[in-house]
C-alpha cells in the first residue's frame, strides 16, 4: 500500500471516529430525562415572595432570596416539596426576553422535603429582564414547574 493510500485511509478513519463521537454526544444530550411541564402561573411573581403550585398530587413552594433578586450577587433558591417522593431537585433559570444561556443548579436536600442551592444571575444589556426558574423534580413522575420573575439593572 502506498503512503498516499495509507494517509487517506488514516484520515478517513479519523473522520469516522470524529463523526461517531459527535453523534454519540448529541444522542447523550438529547437522551436526558423527559419532564412533564406544567403551565406557568403568570399571577405569581417571585419578587413578591414564595410561589406555590399544585402538581402531581402534591405541592411545590419556590422562593428566591433576597426578594429583590439582584444581579451579579449570590441568590438562594429554596424548594419545599409537600406530599411528593422526590429524590432530586434541579432549577434551570432561563432569560425569556433575551437568551442568557442556561443557568442550571442542582439543589441539596436540607431536610425532608426542603431543598436549597445558590446561583448568580448575569447582568444583561436590557434594562428590564424577564426570567423563568423551572423547578425540575426527580420523582416517580418527573415534573417541571416554571416560576416567573423579573429583574432590573441599575
Amino acid at each position: 500500500m502506498s503512503d498516499g493510500a495509507r494517509n487517506l485511509l488514516i484520515a478517513g478513519g479519523m473522520l469516522l471516529v470524529a463523526l461517531a463521537a459527535y453523534t454519540a454526544a448529541r444522542h447523550w444530550q438529547a437522551g436526558s430525562a423527559v419532564y412533564h411541564r406544567v403551565a406557568a402561573d403568570a399571577g405569581c411573581d417571585l419578587r413578591g415572595g414564595p410561589c406555590r403550585r399544585e402538581v402531581a398530587g402534591g405541592a411545590v413552594v419556590f422562593a428566591i432570596t433576597p426578594a429583590d433578586i439582584p444581579l451579579m450577587r449570590p441568590l438562594t433558591m429554596r424548594v419545599e416539596v409537600e406530599d411528593l417522593p422526590v429524590s432530586g431537585v434541579v432549577v434551570e433559570v432561563r432569560g425569556l426576553n433575551m437568551d442568557m444561556g442556561l443557568n442550571r443548579t442542582r439543589l441539596q436536600q436540607l431536610e425532608s422535603g426542603v431543598w436549597t442551592g445558590e446561583t448568580i444571575l448575569p447582568i444583561c444589556s436590557q434594562r428590564e429582564m424577564k426570567w423563568e426558574a423551572a423547578v425540575r423534580l426527580d420523582a416517580d413522575s418527573r415534573s417541571e414547574i416554571p416560576f416567573l420573575f423579573r429583574t432590573s439593572r441599575p
